[in-house]
């Protein structure tokens, strides 16, 4: 999307497809986390999770998952005329676009990456539930 803002490519049905079925998945994943049985939100501990951003807001993770899911339909409902072929899409438009589809994968990257380095608060609360700290104090 960046190559089209940039006008150095052209958007491609493909693209715009995957978009759209990315979305469909992570709209299946957070309702499956709102039913009171599902075994994934158990193991996350979703609803009790908290996590505190670079800036000590606390969020929990269906919250944030959200909110990537909004800036994402948003990205898809503005290009959906050129993914679709009916229409053309504004520069500006675009613009706003991917800046969307950016804000979406920033949230899931900050807050969901496992890999991403920990807050000293969660570094903190880890050594303190972690079994083996405690045996060596």
């Amino acid at each position: 999307m960046k190559g089209v803002v940039d006008q150095t490519e052209f958007f491609q049905r493909d693209n715009y497809l995957m978009l759209a079925s990315i979305r469909r998945s992570l709209v299946e994943e957070i309702e499956a986390l709102h039913k009171p049985n599902y075994s994934r939100k158990k193991t996350l501990n979703n609803e009790l999770r908290r996590i505190k951003d670079v800036h000590g807001n606390e969020r929990n993770l269906i919250t944030i998952l959200e909110g990537a899911l909004l800036s994402l339909g948003r990205c898809v409902d503005l290009v959906k005329p050129a993914g679709l072929h009916v229409g053309s899409v504004s520069k500006e438009d675009w613009k706003k676009a991917l800046k969307a589809l950016e804000h979406s994968m920033n949230e899931i990257r900050s807050f969901c990456d496992p890999d991403r380095p920990l807050l000293p608060s969660e570094l903190i609360k880890l050594l303190e539930n972690d079994p083996d700290s405690k045996r060596k104090h």
